[in-house]
């Protein structure tokens, strides 16, 4: 059986009163994890 790659995402949130973008590969639980941190996803 193969492991999974990362797939990339393009992800964003305000800090204060600026945009923060992020663009990295995540596994599943990853992006579970920075969706529970306020990240939202864009790509």
């Amino acid at each position: 059986m193969k492991k999974r790659k990362p797939k990339w995402f393009l992800l964003f949130r305000f800090e204060g009163e600026q945009k923060v973008f992020i663009y990295e590969p995540l596994k599943k639980y990853e992006l579970n994890a920075r969706k529970r941190q306020g990240w939202k996803v864009l790509g």
